[in-house]
């Protein structure tokens, strides 16, 4: 079995963390049913119990599978008793084992077997720095799901997303929090009583780009939480700048620009400063944001006379309009496999959360509240976070594409607004 040194990264900066609860609104029927057993502990290791409760929860989040904790250690494929699982319609079971190898190093073994056909569909060892426990936790999550469903998972990934606490002195004060992809291991990188907008990733996981107030105007900035280096403004451009979105590559960013009078997509070069003009249009084109390979972008604009979702090919120049039902769709976002769009639907009053298939033009709304912004795909496509509304209080959302599977991500602190979903981490 091969090994791999898996440890992960502390965010610089110290600021006061707010907790998000994590609460499973609904679940689905149809689910994969698992069972993860607590695993061996071997020596001085005491995160058998923790490594298996992360991993039970991974999955029942992610809306394919139903997921629960055997009650006792199995320390080999002979401690698996077949018939019993079968008889409890269980199809897959998950143990395994973590021992101290030094006072920081831990192996971690993992073993995924099928009840029904009793093979091993999965094994394999790691070596695991102590700081790296929830990390490894999330890679074999992604692990097993690909080896179940023959699909990736998106457990060992981040999200950025802006928190809103109000102060004693009637101020706000504005956070921008990363996560683990359960909420969970948060670090405030930014602080401002100016607002903080847009969040985005770049594709190395390494920066965010953001827009702030607090020099009176709207401009976009890039952090860089994981490193001691000085936060980078791009230019000041004339007018507003809004709606940072990173091409593929990392190497530029699209930007909403107002430079000429009017709303307009640009492309900002981060190496050479050059900018470039995407559109040209008398209505206002904004939020624009890439196809994962970098060909095609979306954005929203009124040149219609309605506020209405287009995408232009980058190749070709052209332009088309992408959605045809409602007199209002906005703030798209392209799937990873560049076939559908997520986007905001208005239905009669209220905004929600709607797939487009962009081949059929099918447009599918997967919400049922009245006010649902910024949705964003995970980096496999199977579910979609996105801001919405609760007892007059921003939260977060997530919602699994199959299955229908939803969660909230609340924090009793303040609200929660304008997620974002990094790649895969690296």
């Amino acid at each position: 079995m091969k090994k791999i040194f898996i440890f992960c990264f502390a965010c610089y900066v110290g600021i006061a963390n707010a907790v998000l609860e994590v609460t499973i609104l609904k679940q689905s029927e149809d689910a994969f049913p698992i069972v993860i057993a607590p695993f061996e502990v071997v020596g001085n290791a005491n995160q058998g119990k923790e490594i298996a409760k992360i991993m039970s929860d991974n999955f029942n989040r992610s809306g394919r599978f139903s997921a629960s904790r055997g009650l006792r250690v199995l320390k080999t494929v002979d401690d698996i008793n077949f018939k019993a699982w079968q008889a409890n319609n269980t199809e897959a079971i998950v143990f395994g084992r973590v021992e101290q190898v030094s006072k920081t190093i831990f192996n971690v073994w993992v073993y995924l077997y099928d009840t029904y056909s009793r093979k091993r569909l999965y094994a394999d060892k790691f070596a695991v720095h102590n700081s790296g426990i929830r990390r490894i936790s999330h890679f074999l999550s992604d692990r097993i799901y690909d080896a179940l469903l023959g699909e990736k998972g998106s457990f060992d990934t981040r999200l950025a997303y802006v928190t809103v606490v109000n102060l004693k002195n009637g101020k706000r004060e504005y956070r921008l929090e990363i996560s683990d992809s359960d909420a969970q291991n948060p670090q405030a990188i930014l602080k401002s009583n100016d607002p903080i907008l847009s969040p985005a990733w770049s594709p190395d996981q390494r920066k965010i780009a953001y827009v702030s107030f607090r020099n009176s105007r709207s401009e976009v900035f890039i952090q860089y939480p994981f490193e001691r280096r000085k936060t980078r403004k791009l230019p000041y451009f004339d007018g507003i700048a809004s709606s940072p979105s990173w091409h593929p590559s990392g190497e530029s960013i699209l930007l909403t620009l107002s430079k000429s009078g009017n709303k307009d997509i640009y492309s900002y070069d981060l190496n050479t400063e050059k900018i470039t003009r995407i559109t040209k249009d008398s209505g206002i084109d904004t939020e624009a944001s890439y196809s994962s390979d970098g060909k095609r972008i979306v954005f929203t604009s009124n040149r219609s006379g309605q506020v209405q979702v287009y995408i232009k090919d980058l190749t070709t120049g052209k332009i088309s309009r992408a959605t045809f039902e409602g007199k209002y769709n906005a703030k798209a976002v392209f799937s990873p496999d560049g076939k559908q769009l997520a986007m905001v639907h208005r239905v009669g009053t209220d905004y929600r959360i709607a797939l487009l298939d962009i081949k059929t033009r099918d447009l599918t709304v997967i919400t049922s509240n009245k006010l649902d912004e910024s949705p964003y795909f995970s980096p496999n496509g199977g579910m979609i976070i996105f801001a919405t509304s609760k007892d007059d209080h921003g939260v977060l959302s997530v919602v699994s594409i199959i299955g229908g599977q939803t969660f909230e991500l609340a924090s009793k602190i303040g609200e929660v607004r304008e997620p974002n979903w990094s790649h895969y981490l690296k």
